[in-house]
């Protein structure tokens, strides 16, 4: 009972952290995050099994092979080299097209997704609803009230015009909103 309580109380803030709080983190911030946990967890690793990786020896044998390996991957490469180099006009075209098709097809992609993507001012989710609503209920009952009153351009329809619909991104069959 005493190794689940504490494990359990870690998986629920874990899944708390995961789902409501990195999603709203940059990209960086994320890299970062994951690899400080991918060494924290090398590091755990390591550790716990440093007695069996050095009482491991079964790699030892494969050692006297490892030159003719090297020597052979270095071969391949050499021969597809040299391929290349005498290979005809054409031929060079077509494989150079084919490197460079997916990059030049994700690069549409992003261009067409951003070309649609609703502007930055749009973004609503439920809470941003829920204050917006409020905000704009309040700054309606409170229109009457004289001198003390926002003026009408904080609180009014200024900021609806920008919540439009999401478009769909061409080619992913769902809606910006739902990325």
């Amino acid at each position: 009972m005493e190794l689940f309580l504490p494990g359990l109380i870690i998986i629920v803030l874990l899944a708390f952290f995961i789902f409501l709080i990195l999603p709203r983190m940059g990209a960086m911030v994320l890299a970062v995050v994951c690899l400080l946990a991918l060494i924290a967890a090398g590091i755990n690793h390591y550790s716990m099994f440093y007695s069996e990786y050095a009482l491991s020896t079964w790699q030892y044998g494969l050692a006297a092979y490892t030159p003719w390996v090297v020597l052979a991957v270095s071969f391949v490469f050499i021969i597809s080299a040299i391929m290349f180099m005498f290979s005809s006009p054409e031929s060079k075209a077509t494989v150079m097209n084919a490197v460079a098709t997916p990059m030049e097809t994700i690069q549409e992609a992003v261009a067409n997704s951003a070309a649609v993507m609703p502007s930055a001012a749009s973004a609503t989710n439920p809470i941003t609803a829920t204050l917006n609503r409020a905000i704009n209920s309040n700054a309606s009952a409170g229109a009457g009230a004289g001198a003390g009153a926002a003026p009408a351009s904080v609180f009014g329809n200024a900021n609806k015009k920008n919540n439009a619909k999401s478009p769909n991104l061409p080619g992913l069959g769902f809606k910006a909103s739902n990325v």
